[in-house]
């Protein structure tokens, strides 16, 4: 039973915020009376509101979500780290962390002359497409880039979905320590992401910048970067954090 109820839960994404009884019994393999009866015990306890138009996920499950490491470490060190980057480039500023075969954002900072930011924090992206995706196929696991290889899908026409030519990014970032995206994940979007370091040089995060009409200059925009990501590393090798 609590499966079903967790199966339920797990149809939310920022993509799908607000959804149908219908749509989330189909996004979780349920028959409709079923979603229906498991729906009500989630409002009843909290974790689903319903609004118009259908579900959304409650106040209940948004509390237990600040809990969560991700959250209440790295992006609560990194917070002021990352309000440096925005001051000096005034560019939307993310900070992602590794979720799966994803990158997952659990940080954002944005400004009025920041202009709009691309993604929602919670928002997930694929490795292959997007700049901190690149950080954690360079710095990370050798077994990620042989998974992300397999799973090429173009979401721009200027997607990678040659495993080789993957690769030879990879390998470009590795030798820049620095990664870029150019329309890749989204039109009219270009990433710049540096990776965050723990002392034990193992990787943490991605720390980058987001524009809108043309690439960051990178010979600006990088040293920017990396400071704020020595400082994000120092914070949370001094305090010990969980890993």
């Amino acid at each position: 039973m609590t499966s079903r109820a967790l199966a339920l839960l797990g149809t939310f994404d920022v993509e799908h915020s607000v959804q149908t009884l219908s749509a989330m019994a189909r996004r979780a393999g349920l028959p409709v009376a079923t979603a229906h009866r498991f729906a009500g015990d989630l409002v009843a306890w909290g974790g689903l509101e319903k609004v118009p138009g259908g579900y959304r996920v409650g106040q209940r499950i948004w509390r237990l979500g600040l809990l969560a490491p991700a959250r209440q470490n790295i992006a609560e060190v990194a917070a002021p780290f990352m309000q440096d980057v925005l001051f000096v480039t005034h560019n939307v500023v993310n900070l992602f962390i590794l979720d799966g075969t994803d990158v997952l954002l659990v940080e954002r900072m944005s400004g009025t002359g920041a202009g709009q930011p691309f993604r929602r924090v919670g928002a997930r992206l694929p490795l292959h497409a997007s700049a901190a995706g690149k950080i954690m196929l360079a710095y990370g696991a050798k077994e990620l880039l042989t998974s992300a290889a397999q799973r090429l899908d173009p979401h721009t026409p200027r997607t990678i979905t040659n495993p080789t030519v993957l690769a030879a990014e990879v390998e470009r970032v590795r030798t820049n320590r620095y990664a870029t995206t150019e329309e890749e994940a989204g039109p009219d979007n270009y990433g710049l992401a540096v990776p965050v370091f723990l002392p034990n040089n193992q990787l943490v995060a991605a720390l980058g910048i987001v524009t809108r009409g043309r690439p960051a200059p990178v010979g600006t925009v990088v040293p920017v970067l990396n400071i704020a990501a020595r400082g994000i590393a120092r914070r949370l090798g001094v305090e010990h954090l969980p890993q």
